[in-house]
C-alpha cells in the first residue's frame, strides 16, 4: 500500500509498505509537486483547470492528465498511456475514495488515521508505479480541497 508520509524538512516521503519509494516537494498554494522516483524527477503541475504529470527532462510531454469530472463533483478523471482512471468518493459522506480503471474498481484510497488527512492508496499492482503515485497525489489534492471547504 502506498502512503503519503509525514512531512519533514519541507519534503514528504512516499512509502510503499513502509519503505520509501519517492520523495515529494509539494507546492503549497498551486497544487503542484516535484517528485524524485528512482533518480528521475517528475513534475505534477497545474495546467489550467487540469493537473498533469510529466518528466522534468521533457516538460512539453504530458504523460498523465487529470480533469475534474464536473463542476460540483469531487471525482477526477485521469487519462494517459492508453488507459483511463476515475478517483472519487466511495460514499456520499465517507472518507474512502474508490479508484476505477476503464470502469472497473481496482483499488481504494483512504486516510492514514482518523485525525490525519494523509492519503493511502491500495491498488492493483498491475497499475504502473507513476500512475499509482499520480493517483495518490490526486487523492491528496481532493482531501486538501475538502479540508479547505470544511474550514470555510
Amino acid at each position: 500500500m502506498l502512503e503519503w508520509g509525514k512531512k519533514t524538512g519541507g519534503r514528504v516521503p512516499i512509502l510503499l509498505d513502509g519503505e520509501q519509494v519517492a520523495t515529494v516537494d509539494p507546492e503549497f498554494w498551486r497544487e503542484g509537486a516535484e517528485l524524485v522516483i528512482a533518480g528521475q524527477t517528475w513534475q505534477f503541475a497545474r495546467d489550467g483547470g487540469d493537473r498533469i504529470a510529466r518528466l522534468a527532462s521533457a516538460p512539453d510531454q504530458v504523460v498523465l492528465r487529470a480533469t475534474k469530472k464536473g463542476l460540483f463533483s469531487q471525482s477526477w478523471l485521469i487519462r494517459g498511456d492508453g488507459v483511463s482512471y476515475e478517483i472519487g468518493q466511495e460514499r456520499a459522506f465517507g472518507t474512502r475514495q474508490q479508484v476505477l480503471r476503464d470502469g472497473q474498481r481496482i483499488g481504494t484510497s483512504d486516510k492514514t488515521s482518523f485525525w490525519a488527512s494523509r492519503p493511502t492508496l491500495d491498488i492493483d499492482q498491475s497499475v504502473p508505479p507513476i500512475h499509482q503515485l499520480f493517483l495518490l497525489w490526486i487523492s491528496h489534492v481532493i482531501r486538501k480541497r475538502a479540508e479547505a471547504a470544511a474550514a470555510s
